[in-house]
């Protein structure tokens, strides 16, 4: 997820600096070949009742201001019809034919969790003040008894209060853990296999002002730019027991199921907003702010940033819109952006498989991290934007992020404890993008610069399949992000191209939507290539 770049541009994947880019001319009308048909979602879930609107959460919460549980059982309310048609405006109209009857009735993507959040910024950009209604199915095999929120601004900053917590619309209390950045809510009677219930809560954050904060700066208002990546409560990832673990100092943050989201955002009248989903509609307030209507599914994660100073450019690739959001005095890099971004969009689609949602936005903020993917949204360094000395890191940064699109939001994985099956992934497929715009010696260049960055380890083999926290910092980047690609050209010079092909495919297509373990691709390898690859398992990825 997170593209690192420092002095040497040593943590974003950039080929040697003898690779010059040239202007890239792109049609505005379609894609250089048919994406292929979107691939039916593996079974997982059942029908879901629509969330309703509430008003913006209290100025005044404390993290002790949780609600006594009544000792009554709630009965679980009854579901309501879906609005589909407010999700499926995020999705291209072909893919959202085949995914909405899988979110419909029985079918297989019909128990996503859904988020409502109603939240306002206030007039300085320093406080958000939200409600979140949250519809949770218990799609496992035993009962649970509560619901985890990962509160993550306290993993990094601190401030982020709750109150109010409310089961079914009955007050409970809520208690905090880990240092305040887990939120357990019980239930007050089992949640059965199949069950859903809804939970609700407000929630008040600071929002920093500064770079130095931490997980890079995607959560901070810093000249003028606003990130609000993880701002709200996030439901745990049930997966045999609660996923409960703290995320390290360095890497993603996000182990994730896709989820439906329909947020509400009072802002700023002047900001320029832009959001994973779609932005539904906007109306004026008459006092100075605007409420934006942003929705979409399924989404790995939600993030907005936004910028009074923020331009647009925007360019069509097929049915999809690519839209550069980025300062005036940045024109010419975000115009670079725009270019690189769209045709990476139409590489990986004719490598990989369709791209599902209409517009895919790339925005300029000041994360300290080279950039960071969101679904149908990545961020870029601004800082990269007019630095002539880094045109290389600018469109590598740029290109591995929308290759993210694939590997991270539609393919998902614990990014915590395997972040070689989306980092390394991507990476590797980045070559595809190179040897599409620049020919053969581009991705020669490329694989070079993936050794330089694992040189930095002297060669180390440590195994790239270990968690966050098992690498130092500089390990990480050089195992990670430079030995974890040399897998993947190792994978598929052991294979072939064309099977290496259909491995891909048949990944991005049998795994959509879902949250893959390392296992699962290594079965789906070794069934493609025909043949076991314990060899090569034992010397890229497995702790010996």
């Amino acid at each position: 997820m997170v593209v690192l770049i420092t002095c040497l541009v040593a943590g974003c994947i950039v080929p040697n600096s003898s690779l010059v880019p040239v202007p890239i001319l792109l049609p505005t009308d379609a894609p250089t070949s048919t994406p292929t048909p979107w691939p039916t979602p593996s079974p997982t879930r059942t029908a879901t009742p629509t969330l309703t609107r509430t008003t913006p959460a209290s100025a005044s919460l404390s993290p002790t201001a949780m609600l006594t549980p009544t000792a009554v059982p709630t009965p679980l309310p009854e579901p309501a019809a879906v609005n589909w048609e407010l999700y499926q405006l995020a999705l291209r109209p072909a893919i959202a034919q085949q995914l909405v009857p899988q979110m419909q009735g029985e079918g297989s993507l019909s128990r996503l969790t859904q988020y409502s959040l109603t939240m306002t910024l206030s007039a300085d950009f320093k406080w958000l003040d939200g409600r979140a209604r949250v519809i949770y199915t218990n799609t496992e095999t035993e009962p649970l008894d509560c619901i985890y929120f990962h509160l993550f601004p306290n993993v990094w900053n601190g401030g982020m209060t709750v109150g109010n917590v409310s089961v079914n619309g009955r007050p409970v209390a809520a208690t905090l853990e880990a240092d305040d950045d887990l939120l357990r809510v019980p239930l007050d009677r089992p949640l059965l296999p199949g069950q859903w219930v809804q939970a609700a809560l407000d929630f008040r954050v600071p929002i920093p002002s500064n770079t130095d904060v931490g997980n890079y700066a995607d959560f901070a208002y810093v000249n003028g730019i606003l990130a609000l990546a993880h701002a709200y409560p996030t439901v745990v990832v049930y997966d045999g027991g609660w996923r409960l673990e703290t995320p390290a100092l360095q890497g993603d943050v996000l182990h994730h199921d896709v989820s439906l989201y329909d947020v509400s955002l009072t802002a700023p009248r002047k900001a320029v907003v832009a959001a994973t989903g779609a932005t539904i509609g906007r109306v004026e307030n008459g006092d100075g702010t605007a409420t934006w209507r942003l929705a979409g599914g399924p989404l790995r994660d939600f993030n907005i940033v936004a910028s009074a100073r923020y331009k647009v450019s925007s360019r069509q690739v097929g049915d999809i819109t690519v839209n550069s959001y980025y300062l005036p005095e940045d024109t010419v890099g975000g115009q670079k952006a725009l270019e690189w971004a769209a045709l990476a969009l139409q590489t990986y689609q004719s490598e990989f498989g369709a791209y599902p949602y209409r517009e895919l936005d790339v925005a300029a903020t000041e994360t300290t991290a080279g950039g960071i993917e969101y679904p149908g949204l990545i961020v870029v360094a601004r800082r990269l934007y007019s630095d002539p000395n880094n045109v290389t890191a600018f469109e590598g940064v740029t290109i591995h992020e929308v290759a993210h699109q694939w590997w991270y939001n539609v393919v998902g994985n614990d990014q915590i404890n395997s972040p070689w099956l989306d980092e390394a992934l991507t990476q590797y497929s980045t070559s595809f993008y190179y040897r599409k715009a620049y020919g053969p010696e581009a991705v020669a260049n490329l694989l070079d610069s993936f050794r330089a960055r694992w040189s930095r380890t002297n060669y180390q083999e440590k195994p790239i399949g270990l968690p966050v926290s098992a690498y130092p910092d500089h390990e990480y980047s050089a195992i990670v992000y430079g030995r974890g690609p040399l897998f993947f050209m190792a994978l598929r010079d052991r294979i072939g191209a064309d099977r290496m092909t259909t491995l891909l495919r048949r990944y991005y297509a049998e795994y959509a939507w879902r949250i893959v373990a390392p296992a699962d691709f290594r079965r789906l390898a070794e069934e493609v290539a025909g043949e076991k690859l314990d060899d090569l398992w034992a010397r890229w990825i497995e702790p010996q």
